[in-house]
């Protein structure tokens, strides 16, 4: 687990509501499904804003496993390409959210365009998948 002196992974107060949206749109997904996806989706169209005003809903840190604390080490050693900065938890945590943050704002955008939400979500990621399938068999 996270050793922190925060208790949770804060969604942004401007977007609460697209992340409820979001996890309603996804068949009621849990707090941490909603959060990791917008934080991936913020990290793959590098959006992260500044200045986020955390709310109080989110990610209990209690609730990441090996596998999403690892996912936020990567974001974070991606992002900085630094690993003496890992020990710094809150730093890799405030990236987290704000990449949720603009993958929140993203996604805003998306849930609001005509057509159901979870298909036009899941033809975007078949794109993103399908253009990494061809990056690899390029480079490989």
């Amino acid at each position: 687990m996270l050793k922190s002196g925060r208790t949770l992974l804060a969604v942004g107060e401007k977007n609460l509501d697209t992340f409820n949206r979001l996890k309603q749109e996804l068949g009621g997904i849990a707090n941490k499904q909603a959060f990791l996806i917008a934080m991936t989706w913020g990290m793959r169209h590098a959006t992260k804003p500044e200045n986020l005003k955390r709310s109080n809903t989110g990610v209990r840190l209690e609730y990441l496993k090996g596998p999403d604390e690892a996912l936020l080490t990567a974001m974070h050693l991606a992002e900085t390409n630094d690993p003496q900065t890992l020990t710094d938890i809150e730093q890799r945590l405030d990236l987290a959210e704000r990449y949720a943050d603009g993958g929140l704002l993203l996604l805003a955008e998306m849930l609001d365009e005509p057509g159901e939400f979870a298909r036009v979500f899941a033809g975007e990621v078949k794109q993103q998948v399908d253009g990494l399938k061809s990056q690899l068999s390029v480079s490989g």
